[in-house]
């Protein structure tokens, strides 16, 4: 049976990633056409094969397109309601082009390219560019209309509270089943035997704690709570229970006295929401991070396999049992998974459940891997869980289920832990970075590894990730922490 479960999250999770997918597939097009637009300026200028201008304009070619796409991906270009409406990324694409162009130009000027036909060359790439985008998206939109109407972007909702405001909500958003699934209803003041009746031609499926649940177990895009704002408190309580949820979370009430920021303000279908709470990376920010994991993760296991290769000889010659170490950690979306590590105790010693957190000159611990606990090659073989895609390169590090501080499991020390689970864990991050690594044995450890984490998680970007993988070559690998 549980072969059969995590079979079936592994089917979610693909189908989760088609969004993301698309998203790299569109950013990678936008390249490809930014470069073929160099291409079509520079013979329209008459200047693309007369060496040595050629790998010149090669250059500058390659950095305005990186920079036009990065300047897509800032403003929100690849965001799949976005790409639904050319009218909408119109100031993108143009914004994205000048930048490309003036990085064009500034390549240029430092090469002290001047001739005329040189110095004509961005503006006829910007002329390409604008109307190769532009193609691409408005083919883009037709078929993303098409594989709408397919059910292929279908977002998952599920409805808080059993009342007027959610029948409302519920009846908008069924007339439009090619872009929105009701998965179901939940309250926790259901009248005794509601559970499993209909609202609105809806299942009502339990509390908030089964919402909660049900979150981590199926695929939920968005959550919306229907209440109006005289319920104050109740609100409170179940934005709280649902803080730790990796779903969008939206209010959809009586908006009569509310102030809010326009950047709040939003639509689900044809309701009017305001936006509480936003999964933390976005579909183009999840791919983006994606193939950065795969494309540092498969060069990283292609330099290290001879090393991979001794490590596995020297514990087989050290001591009996297994060269890896599986242990089930806690994940993403706060499920469970196995961490791969290479075996560093003593076989009959393992404490899988973590009940015992290892501490310096731990007896269960080998020979062999208390060094390479000190160089922190034990950790390796997670590339592995990163090829998989159940960790990233940097994130918050998974625990295990029983890991304690001050003997209190960590969920009941901090009261925000569970929101580390909002994105994937990784084999670094910036808490280990910041000396937060290792035994974890009073409140304000833990308190101070889980700030950090939020920390990442709130600002997380592509360079973020770099300098944290820099730091962690460079300050850590020998870090005084490891043991």
């Amino acid at each position: 049976m549980a072969s059969f479960a995590q079979s079936r999250i592994g089917w979610r999770a693909a189908k989760t990633m088609s969004t993301h997918i698309l998203m790299s597939m569109v950013c990678v097009l936008d390249f490809t056409l930014l470069l073929i637009a160099a291409w079509f300026g520079a013979l329209g200028v008459g200047v693309w094969l007369e060496p040595p201008l050629h790998g010149l304009l090669a250059l500058a070619a390659s950095i305005g397109a990186g920079t036009g796409c990065i300047v897509l991906a800032s403003q929100g270009g690849y965001a799949l309601d976005r790409l639904r409406s050319l009218q909408s990324q119109t100031w993108a694409i143009l914004k994205a082009v000048l930048l490309a162009e003036s990085a064009l130009i500034t390549c240029l000027f430092l090469a002290n390219a001047g001739a005329p036909p040189i110095r004509a060359f961005p503006f006829a790439f910007g002329a390409s560019a604008l109307l190769l985008l532009a193609g691409f998206r408005l083919g883009l939109r037709a078929l993303i209309r098409r594989w709408t109407k397919a059910g292929h972007f279908r977002r998952r909702i599920a409805v808080v509270a059993v009342n007027d405001f959610s029948q409302k909500f519920i009846e908008r958003l069924q007339a439009e089943p090619d872009a929105f699934e009701i998965i179901g209803v939940y309250d926790d003041r259901l009248p005794a035997g509601r559970v499993s009746s209909l609202h609105a031609n809806t299942r009502v499926r339990g509390t908030i704690a089964d919402l909660v649940r049900d979150s981590r177990e199926e695929k939920v895009d968005v959550i919306a709570v229907a209440l109006p704002l005289s319920a104050v408190q109740r609100i409170s309580i179940i934005l709280e229970q649902l803080s730790s949820t990796v779903a969008d979370v939206c209010l959809t009430t009586d908006l009569a006295g509310l102030t809010y920021r326009d950047d709040q303000f939003g639509a689900v279908g044809s309701n009017t929401v305001i936006s509480i709470g936003e999964a933390p990376l976005k579909a183009w920010q999840i791919a983006n991070k994606a193939c950065f994991d795969f494309v540092v993760g498969t060069i990283a296991i292609a330099i290290l396999s001879p090393l991979f290769a001794l490590l596995a000889l020297a514990i087989r010659l050290d001591s009996k049992g297994p060269i890896l170490f599986r242990q089930p950690r806690l994940g993403f979306n706060n499920r469970m998974f196995i961490c791969y590590k290479f075996r560093t105790m003593h076989a009959d010693m393992t404490d899988v459940m973590a009940d015992r957190q290892t501490i310096r000159e731990d007896p269960r611990i080998t020979r062999v891997g208390k060094w390479m606990r000190r160089l922190s090659f034990d950790e390796l073989p997670q590339l592995l869980n990163v090829m998989n895609g159940t960790m990233s390169l940097v994130g918050p590090r998974p625990h295990a289920p029983n890991t304690k501080a001050a003997e209190k499991l960590f969920a009941e020390v901090v009261q925000r832990y569970a929101l580390r689970h909002r994105v994937k864990p990784g084999i670094t991050g910036w808490a280990q970075v910041n000396g937060w690594r290792g035994e974890t044995a009073t409140i304000e450890q833990i308190e101070n590894r889980v700030s950090c984490d939020l920390f990442y998680i709130d600002n997380w970007s592509i360079f973020f990730d770099l300098k944290i993988v820099a730091m962690t070559i460079t300050r850590e690998i020998l870090s005084r922490h490891a043991f």
